[in-house]
């Protein structure tokens, strides 16, 4: 197993780092092709739509990843009906999210955000939500089945190339872009990344799309808590963004967001690993095979800190060389880089406890902990930004990530009885 897990997570590994990267370089192009103005506009877009687009699939990537993973090798119908349901679900939120930025757009922008321009670009932030909510459908049911390297692309690698070239080649033939252009290629490469997510899931005849109403009670019984450890997850992932978004420039959104986005550089790693063992997780609990669960769960830690060490040291030593690869301008935001490198940190060295409890039918304790995480985050990323400015939106999303974490470990300790901090540790299947 160990030399399996290694092999697969490295190929996972290479996959989602070239996703990361070209992730980075989105930011990159976007910053270095249209004004710090145009980059805040288009950024705090996407994290519009990253963030609505998540919380609209209900929790459900993390049930689907346990469902066909636990299912892929005996109950293709518990597969087909469930994730028909959750896409009847996705699609008819979403669609009905997409009439409300059509419709309400200048209310949202003026009301909510403070920023009349934004009006302009909602419309297509809610097609960009549409579409990113489906993708994480499909790459969530790819995962589950280990088709991690597939899950990768469709999720990571296809919407930022697409988006790169058409970018680079608009600029290169003299054209003008804005964030309302942008956004147009952003959506258009969702949308060829969800293409290629359901082509690559309907590659295998054993699925179908199944139109029998009704909602399985088990299915109901595990989106529950985790629709409100998607919610609160994602304030603290996002809280930041929209809290300088409301109270900053839109320059100033600008900063804070190519230094987010390069600080999650150092996740990549985190992810990457985890599209290999989420799903064995669930496979070797439902098995009953506990001490294999702790095993797969140090290995991956220590896969996660030696991979991870490297890009984080480069972040807290050279982090306006890094920052300044966005722009003369956007050095300013080097100190915001260091702070929220040392929030991954603790990220990737507390291991895969999320998926740990949810992979292992401890949904409740995931949603007890970001019960408490998520609300924090809010409250701090409000208040700090609106006190500190820039400053203070970064030290808000670091301490809500590491709290977020490591309560979490807190819980895996409890229920699983193993400390994913201790990764030298002995488990129940080393023999």
């Amino acid at each position: 197993m160990n030399k399996s897990l290694l092999v697969k997570s490295l190929q996972v590994f290479f996959v989602r780092g070239f996703g990361a990267a070209a992730g980075f370089l989105l930011t990159l192009v976007v910053t270095n092709s249209v004004a710090p103005v145009d980059a805040g506009l288009f950024l705090l877009c996407l994290a519009i739509a990253n963030a609505l687009g998540m919380l609209l699939t209900l929790g459900s990537p993390q049930a689907l990843i346990r469902i066909v993973g636990a299912n892929s090798g005996k109950n293709w119908s518990v597969i087909n009906r469930q994730l028909s349901v959750i896409l009847k679900l996705v699609l008819g939120l979403s669609l009905l999210c997409v009439a409300v930025f059509y419709g309400f757009s200048d209310w949202i922008a003026i009301h909510l955000f403070q920023k009349p321009p934004l009006a302009a670009v909602l419309p297509l932030a809610g097609l960009a939500m549409l579409f990113f909510a489906l993708l994480q459908v499909f790459a969530s049911a790819l995962q589950g089945g280990q088709r991690s390297v597939y899950a990768s692309v469709v999720q990571n690698i296809i919407m930022p190339l697409c988006f790169i070239t058409a970018v680079v080649g608009v600029v290169f033939l003299g054209g003008s872009l804005g964030a309302r252009e942008l956004l147009w290629i952003y959506v258009a490469g969702l949308g060829l990344a969800v293409l290629a997510g359901v082509l690559a899931w309907n590659k295998d005849l054993r699925s179908a799309i199944n139109y029998e109403p009704g909602f399985p009670p088990e299915l109901r019984a595990s989106l529950y808590p985790l629709f409100v450890v998607s919610v609160m997850t994602l304030c603290v992932q996002w809280a930041g963004q929209l809290a300088v978004g409301r109270y900053l420039e839109p320059e100033q959104i600008a900063f804070f967001a190519a230094a987010q986005r390069t600080a999650l550089l150092a996740s990549f790693v985190l992810i990457a690993v985890n599209l290999v063992v989420a799903p064995k997780f669930a496979k070797a609990f439902a098995d009953k095979r506990q001490g294999e669960v702790n095993q797969l769960s140090r290995l991956s830690s220590r896969l996660m800190l030696l991979m991870a060490a490297p890009v984080l040291l480069v972040m807290l030593l050279f982090p306006k060389f890094l920052m300044g690869l966005f722009g003369e301008d956007y050095i300013v935001a080097a100190p915001l880089l260091q702070i929220m490198a040392v929030g991954q940190f603790i990220n990737v060295f507390t291991g895969s406890v999320g998926y740990l409890l949810t992979m292992t039918n401890h949904e409740k304790d995931m949603r007890n902990v970001v019960l408490f995480s998520g609300p924090l985050a809010v409250v701090l990323a409000f208040v700090l930004t609106k006190e500190y400015g820039l400053i203070g939106a970064a030290y808000a999303t670091a301490i809500s990530v590491a709290t977020q974490n490591l309560l979490a470990v807190y819980m895996v300790k409890k229920r699983l009885r193993f400390n994913t901090l201790n990764i030298f540790r002995r488990t129940g299947a080393d023999g």
